[in-house]
């Protein structure tokens, strides 16, 4: 593979070059070639301009384009206005083949239906290169059907036509007018052609999880139910102006998708604290603010770096997000492209969110850096320079900010730590480990009043109370000591009982000797079994001073309409029922017949 690339200034001075790219296809019997245009504002006269000279000049090549928020020239992120790429196939048998699809009225079962007529397309490619008017399409939707419609083992990349309050985003092929609701694909194949792609992010977390508790499409209502805003507010102290779109661009919220990791940032915020994203975040998503930290971006990238040296690529694709390009300041943004430029030619533009098909699945991604690197044959013999040491950020050079969060973090996890501590403290007998009554008692009757009407089947609910016998004889003859050891080993054998049975069931003390098991799902006889092997389990301790114990199990079954205390009642008197008729037994509380 050979790249050409050149600014349009002028017609006469494109002409010149792309008369050069033609002489040296022919002097070298290459095969296909690939044109990508892309304007950052340039003037659609002169975008036509460039478009009309590469089909008159390279009359054979494919030809793709799309507006850009800044362009990828010579590795570096340029000012200038229009940047054309050529890459030149030089095996036999390797070809382009493009397509634009247009999505009208955002109806995605379109773009289904046209990637099924089109399968005979995808025969022999290699790799599929995609770019699309993101906020013109539904977005989720076309990601999902690209990768149901294309085949698997293809690898896609690419990203999004940017547009703004001056002009809309397009994009185009060769022979079309601008698209400024479609997507085009350009298909790459041959036998020796070889694709990898990667991603990088480099956003740090910042902070405690947060719970997406509202959100409808990409407006994001409520996080741990108070308005989105809030974050911003109270944490960053970020005001809602006409500014924050830029001022938020550093904190977007990181959301764990497919065990992927996808960012999505704000672009405005709502009167009633509400904020439109750049993409959907689901309902019950679970989010991280993060921050952009210069030194985990770059190191992320020189391991990207690495990967892509590995693969001795001959060209790279580069699909770098405008919201890098702004948090880096402009063309500061170079600094995480150059580094691939220097193991191959590089060509791409800033866009307006990522795709890329990785580990079985296809996103869309934001505040990303898309990477495809391409190669014909196996992999040259060609000295590629090492790039991570010009990277890579010394630990001792750490700065500050990122210690400073990395103490905010560590802190914050310590502190939530502590909380669940206190949290299941405040549930729990400490010397069995079960529940404490209070909070048995409150999931009995939580459990109750859910299932009230119908307590059947899985909604049903059963009760077994147990206590054990003659247990004041072992204070009183062995001391608090050994009947301490019998609480906790037949806790024990309570808590491995409820486990095995694996339906939810939570057992608690409900008194000094006394416990209380509520089994979901399990009718009265059912509870009973159960109960039945659970005192021959506990007749079978031995314990070192008082030989044996036995226990007494009291099992009531909820009835319709039935509130948990009557419930309760029940089992504490079947269990009466079961000490008075000999101890070490089970006894059922059978349902009243009175009206």
């Amino acid at each position: 593979m050979k790249q050409f690339q050149t600014v349009y200034r002028d017609r006469a001075s494109f002409c010149e070059a792309v008369a050069e790219w033609q002489t040296w296809r022919q002097a070298h019997a290459c095969g296909q070639a690939l044109v990508h245009i892309f304007s950052d504002g340039a003037d659609d006269a002169e975008v036509a301009s460039a478009r009309q000279i590469v089909e008159q000049g390279l009359p054979d090549a494919a030809c793709v384009g799309a507006s850009a928020s800044g362009n990828l020239f010579e590795g570096s992120i340029t000012t200038e206005k229009l940047v054309v790429t050529c890459t030149m196939f030089e095996c036999a048998d390797s070809f382009v083949r493009t397509r634009l699809l247009s999505i009208e009225n955002r109806d995605a079962a379109s773009l289904r239906a046209a990637l099924r007529a089109m399968k005979a397309d995808f025969a022999g490619v290699k790799a599929i290169e995609v770019i699309m008017t993101i906020d013109t399409i539904p977005i989720r939707e076309v990601c999902a059907i690209l990768q149901e419609e294309i085949p698997e083992d293809i690898p896609i990349w690419g990203g999004g036509a940017f547009g703004d309050n001056v002009f809309s985003a397009y994009v185009f092929e060769k022979g079309e007018a601008f698209n400024t609701h479609g997507i085009v694909l350009a298909m790459m194949g041959g036998g020796d052609l070889h694709v990898m792609n990667s991603y990088v992010i480099g956003w740090r977390p910042l902070g405690s999880a947060l719970k997406v508790t509202r959100a409808e499409g990409k407006v994001l209502y409520e996080l741990d139910g108070a308005p989105a805003y809030q974050i911003y507010q109270h944490y960053l102290r970020i005001p809602n102006d006409e500014h924050i779109f830029y001022n938020a661009l550093e904190f977007p919220f990181a959301v764990n998708h497919r065990n992927r990791i996808l960012l999505r940032h704000a672009l405005a915020c709502r009167e009633d604290g509400s904020i439109d994203m750049s993409t959907d975040i689901p309902e019950g998503s679970v989010v991280h603010l993060t921050y952009g930290d210069p030194d985990t971006i770059m190191e992320n990238v020189s391991l990207c770096a690495e990967q892509v040296r590995a693969f001795a690529p001959e060209v790279i694709s580069v699909f770098d997000c405008f919201g890098r390009k702004s948090f880096w300041g402009g063309t500061e943004g170079s600094r995480e492209t150059r580094p691939l430029h220097k193991l191959a030619p590089t060509y791409g533009f800033c866009t307006a969110g990522e795709l890329i098909r990785w580990q079985g699945g296809m996103d869309h991604h934001n505040l990303s850096l898309v990477v495809a690197a391409m190669r014909e044959g196996g992999p040259a013999e060609r000295e590629i320079p090492v790039v991570r040491e010009e990277v890579k950020q010394n630990e001792s050079s750490m700065s500050m900010v990122s210690r400073l969060v990395n103490f905010i973090n560590t802190a914050t996890a310590e502190v939530i730590e502590a909380n669940g501590r206190l949290s299941v403290m405040a549930i729990t007998d400490q010397l069995t480990k079960l529940l404490n009554r209070g909070e048995i008692q409150r999931r009995i009757t939580e459990r109750i009043q859910a299932n009230r009407e119908a307590p059947v089947g899985a909604d049903a609910t059963s009760l077994v109370m147990i206590d054990l016998d003659d247990f004041k004889k072992i204070n009183d003859t062995f001391g608090h000591n050994e009947g301490d050891q019998v609480l906790i080993a037949v806790s024990g054998l309570i808590k491995s009982a409820l486990e095995e049975l694996g339906n939810g069931a939570v057992g608690g003390r409900w008194g000094g000797e006394e416990f209380m098991l509520m089994l979901p799902g399990m009718t009265l006889n059912e509870a009973a079994g159960f109960a039945e092997a659970l005192r021959a389990r506990i007749a079978k301790l031995r314990f070192e001073l008082c030989g044996s114990e036995t226990a007494s199990f009291g099992v009531a079954q909820a009835q319709p309409g039935e509130e948990a205390d009557p419930l309760v009642l029940r089992a504490d008197v079947a269990l009466y029922v079961a000490k008075k008729s000999g101890k070490n037994r089970v006894c059922k509380g059978e349902p009243t017949t009175e009206k």
